[in-house]
Order: C-alpha cells, then sequence, then structure tokens
C-alpha cells in the first residue's frame, strides 16, 4: 500500500447495535405511529389519583395556549378528556409507546408537583401551587390559570339534573377507595350538615361503594361514572368534599365547593380561590404527611359542623356570579417549601 494512502476505517463500535435496535423496534414503531401519529409532546404523569389525571389536563391547556401542536396524553381515565381540544391523542400507558415518541423525535414531559417524595411518611411541595409546579417542571413559563378542564356536551349536562336545588357531598370513611386519613373528616358531621340543610338543598351523595352511606340523600355512591359525575356537579349549586378528585373535578365544571382541607395542606398550594376552604392553622400545618397525625387530627376536629353550614350559606350567597380565577407566574427554578415539623420531629424518631 502507499504510504500517501490511508487504511479503511472500522465501522463505529455502536453502528452494528444502533442499526439492530432500529430494525428491532420498527415494526412496533410503525403500528404506534398508524395508531397515534407522530406525537410533538407527550404528557404522562404515572399517579394513582385520579385528581392527578385530571391535573394533567391544565397541563395540557396551558401546552395549547402556547401553540402546542401534536398533543399526546397518557393516564388512566381516558373519558375525562373526550372532547378536550387541548388534546389530540390519547395514548395507551405503555414504556414502549413512551420511547417510540423519542425516537420519533418528539418530546416525553413528566411534570410533578412534589419537590422531593419521601416514601411512606410525607411529601415536600414547593412554595408555588401544584398546578404552578406541574406547568414549571413541564417547560412552561410565564403565566397559568389555577384550574382544571373539562368538556361537557349539552346533552350530558343536561342529564346531570337529578333534582330542583341540588347539592353535593363526599362522605369518605375507611372502607373508601383511596381513602386517606389526613383527609378525613367525620361521618356523623357529615350527617349534621345534611340534617341541618334539610329543605334547604337537595343532597346527591357522590363517592365510592365503600363511602358510609348518609342518610336524607339521593344515594350515587358507585352508580356514576366520571363524565356522569361532572354533568352532576355542573347542575349543583356547591359541592361538599375533601382535598380530592371531586374537588378537582367541581372546578372543571364551574361548580363552587366547601372544602375541608384540615391542616394536612394549606388551600393555596392545591385548592381554588372560588371555593370556601376550610383550613386549621397549626404549629404543625401544612405538615403533608400521608397516614399518621402529629397532633391526633385536630386540625380535623376544630371543623365543626356549622362551620361547613356556614360556608355552604356564604356559597348560596353568590348564586351565579362568575366563578374567580388565581393565576401565578411560572418561576425559573422552584423554591423548596420548609415542613413545620421537620426540625421539631426529628424523621429518625418517627
Amino acid at each position: 500500500m502507499p504510504e500517501s494512502e490511508t487504511p479503511p476505517t472500522a465501522p463505529p463500535a455502536g453502528w452494528i447495535r444502533r442499526l439492530y435496535r432500529w430494525l428491532y423496534w420498527l415494526p412496533r414503531d410503525w403500528r404506534s405511529y398508524l395508531r397515534y401519529g407522530r406525537p410533538r409532546q407527550l404528557v404522562y404523569f404515572g399517579g394513582r389519583g385520579f385528581g392527578d389525571d385530571l391535573l394533567l389536563g391544565t397541563v395540557m391547556h396551558e401546552l395549547r395556549v402556547r401553540g402546542g401542536r401534536r398533543l399526546a396524553l397518557v393516564a388512566r381515565l381516558d373519558d375525562l378528556f373526550f372532547h378536550s381540544p387541548s388534546i389530540d391523542h390519547f395514548v395507551k400507558e405503555d414504556w414502549r409507546t413512551l420511547a417510540a415518541v423519542h425516537r420519533f423525535g418528539g418530546r416525553v414531559i413528566k411534570p410533578i408537583y412534589y419537590l422531593r417524595y419521601e416514601p411512606p411518611v410525607y411529601d415536600v411541595p414547593a412554595t408555588v401551587h401544584i398546578i404552578t409546579t406541574m406547568c414549571r417542571t413541564a417547560g412552561i413559563r410565564g403565566r397559568v390559570a389555577l384550574r382544571t378542564y373539562l368538556s361537557l356536551t349539552s346533552a350530558e349536562r343536561a342529564r346531570g339534573r337529578i333534582c330542583d336545588n341540588q347539592a353535593v357531598i363526599q362522605c369518605t370513611g375507611e372502607e373508601s377507595l383511596n381513602f386517606s386519613p389526613l383527609k378525613h373528616w367525620f361521618t356523623e358531621r357529615y350527617q349534621e350538615v345534611v340534617d341541618k340543610l334539610r329543605g334547604r338543598v337537595n343532597f346527591v351523595q357522590l363517592g365510592s361503594v365503600g363511602d358510609p352511606k348518609l342518610t336524607g340523600v339521593t344515594d350515587l355512591r358507585g352508580k356514576s361514572g366520571v363524565r356522569e359525575s361532572a354533568a352532576i356537579l355542573a347542575n349543583s349549586c356547591v359541592c361538599i368534599t375533601y382535598v380530592g378528585f371531586l374537588m378537582h373535578l367541581a372546578r372543571a365544571v364551574d361548580t363552587r365547593s366547601v372544602i375541608i382541607f384540615g391542616g394536612r395542606e394549606r388551600p393555596d398550594q392545591s385548592g381554588y380561590i372560588c371555593n370556601e376552604n376550610l383550613f386549621t392553622a397549626l404549629p404543625c400545618s401544612p405538615c403533608w404527611l400521608r397516614s399518621q397525625s402529629l397532633q391526633n387530627r385536630e386540625c380535623m376536629n376544630r371543623i365543626t359542623s356549622d362551620d361547613v353550614v356556614a360556608a355552604i350559606e356564604r356559597v348560596l350567597a353568590k348564586g351565579d356570579l362568575p366563578l374567580e380565577t388565581a393565576y401565578e407566574e411560572t418561576p425559573e427554578q422552584l423554591e423548596e417549601f420548609t415542613l413545620p415539623w421537620i426540625g421539631k420531629y426529628p424523621l429518625a424518631a418517627r
């Protein structure tokens, strides 16, 4: 070989492996393409709560108003997003599909609302609202609306009228689906609320089959799907519930609520300003604990049925006034929220 000639170089070490992987995934990626197209952005959360799925709709809305196109969503409850103008594709939850979006050149987004996750004891939130946190971690900047969204057809909305002057109430117990001890108020106090307002409003009880049954209500526990529940809420003058899915669902259909927060979390962290939010300020509040209470649930015990009835009266007095919506600017960096009990109650001792 002449000295001026350079010997041919071998292909890169990973070249064959990349070709093999491309050929291996090609049939699967092609099926994904035929079913979902090529999403530019795919959003998923992966949580177990139905409220988490609904909050993803807010992220999708904010992406859409910023010009987002070919938006896809992964969630368990696809019927939450029927007729949504912010979602182009609803994708089956499958890790192969997430990987295919990457290979198609798209972006997979996983919003979060906790800065630090400490299973199984507690969560550390950001200093801003959970919706703002989710939008920020999804790459959204600027002003965001602190509310949820759900689109009902006129036929669906009409079927949600159960009775005149209806109100929704939800009461949880240890047999309830997704029961959370620190969000649980007292069954007997829910019943007192119903008794004190008998004749003023007609209560419809929503929730899971395992929820304690109240008397003097229209019992629809476990009998209505997500969209049926949304339609019932849309026809109701008020919703009485705890921090959870029904709170977010009521806001999505523009119904005011009375929310029994207790002390686990603050209304400005996860609630809506259009609601009557009953929060108990204690030295340990908000604790963001999952199961055990620092002061034997004193934050819930201090909220009486009279407090809830008075809050309902304030909601009813507002009538058909438009619901208020708060807005926040998504920060460049999220600041960590300091839990008030960490120093006083060392984790090692819990």
